[in-house]
Parts: structure tokens; sequence; C-alpha cells
């Protein structure tokens, strides 16, 4: 629990904010990251590492559902029919 007394703390500085992710900056530097109902107190270098690795996470994530979903894409082509349908 932050202590209201220490100036340091006691107020923050929003850096940026979207529909359910916000992010402040403590005087002290420390960044607090809000998503929904819960903030956590970061330093700086542990939120670019967390960016890195939820980057990393996205890009598997997309390259994974492109390996699923392409055995269903070209087993629909492979059969001679016309890509874009009947003229």
């Amino acid at each position: 629990m932050a202590n209201t007394s220490d100036p340091d703390h006691s107020s923050n500085i929003r850096l940026a904010e979207s529909d359910s992710v916000a992010v402040d900056m403590c005087r002290c530097g420390t960044l607090q990251v809000h998503l929904g109902d819960l903030s956590l107190r970061l330093p700086p270098a542990m939120v670019a590492n967390l960016m890195r690795t939820l980057s990393a996470a996205l890009e598997n994530r997309h390259r994974l559902l492109m390996q699923r979903a392409a055995p269903a894409l070209s087993s629909g082509w492979s059969n001679g029919e016309n890509q874009r349908g009947k003229a």
C-alpha cells in the first residue's frame, strides 16, 4: 500500500490509457499498470520485458492460428475449384 504522506508516491501522471488499460507514472519513476480491477506497480525495465514477452506471445499465437487454418484453406483449392467462385 502506498504511503500517501510521502510526496514521491502521492500523485501519479497518466501516461496512456485505452478502454481497458491505463499506465501511470509515479514521481519515483515506477509505472502503475491498471488492467481493469488489477493494478501492478512495476519498474520500467520490467514493463519493457513484459511488452517484449506479450509481443512474442501474440506473434506465436498468430503463427499457430495461421498454421491451423492453412490446411483448411488449401483443402478447398486443391480440388481444382475456382478460388473466386463460379462465374
